[in-house]
């Protein structure tokens, strides 16, 4: 399987390539985003451009930095199986998911 590929565009973006799916993936994309956070960012876009799931511990990190860091994360999504996921779940309104 290869490696999940991270890209931070701008000040705020950060585009994830591949499928999510161990823990060092996690690991990988909240110290991306933490990073971000450190140098000010308060208003996050998190594009998953095929990933066609997302790990329970990436979403409650994103629920704690909403929740708790009071940071805006907005989420863009390229697959529909994953858009469909989380409507499931009824995070649409909470991520401002949309579909890339």
């Amino acid at each position: 399987m290869e490696p999940v590929k991270i890209t931070v565009s701008s000040n705020n973006v950060i585009s994830i390539k591949g499928d999510v799916s161990t823990i060092e993936d996690y690991a990988r994309i909240r110290d991306s985003i933490n990073e971000l956070i450190g140098n000010g960012a308060i208003d996050i876009v998190v594009d998953f451009e095929d990933s066609k799931t997302i790990m329970s511990s990436l979403l409650g990190f994103f629920m704690k930095l909403i929740n708790h860091d009071k940071v805006k994360v907005r989420i863009r999504v390229g697959s529909n199986e994953l858009y469909k996921s989380l409507k499931t779940m009824h995070l649409i309104d909470l991520f401002d998911i949309r579909m890339r």
